[in-house]
């Protein structure tokens, strides 16, 4: 039998297209829980960052079962640096996310427009990096 992994740059695609329909079905089933009296601009950017901040939760929680699992493989300092890393980095994205605020009782509120989900879609492009880098 043959072990052979599949391609990174195929398995980064594959884990990359999962996040990208698990956020989008979050965007579109959970406007109607945040109200309707949300001005339609901040609406908006409510729904950006909550693509982008899914999007990161789901992309994070792959990229710390894969370092957990080079972890059981090498132990070592430095990957059990990269999973601390990489479950902080899935804290952030998790507190991030409006469903968060939602889920305790607040009202997600934003008032400074791109810049409200800017830094989450930076984080975006280094977790895809890191996780086609895990699976080469």
């Amino acid at each position: 039998m043959s072990d052979v992994e599949p391609d990174p740059m195929k398995r980064t695609l594959f884990v990359t297209l999962i996040g990208v329909l698990i956020a989008i079905g979050a965007t579109l089933i959970v406007p109607a829980a945040l109200g309707r009296d949300i001005r339609p601009r901040l609406a908006l950017f409510l729904q950006v960052k909550l693509l982008v901040s899914t999007f990161n939760v789901v992309l994070l929680v792959a990229l710390a079962y894969n370092y957990v699992r080079v972890y059981r493989d090498l132990p070592n300092p430095f990957t059990l640096s990269l999973v601390v890393f990489t479950i902080s980095l899935l804290l952030y994205a998790l507190t991030s996310n409006p469903l968060a605020a939602i889920v305790f009782g607040f009202r997600p509120q934003v008032s400074i427009g791109a810049f409200t989900f800017l830094p989450d879609l930076f984080a975006t492009v280094a977790v895809v990096v890191l996780l086609y880098q895990s699976y080469r």
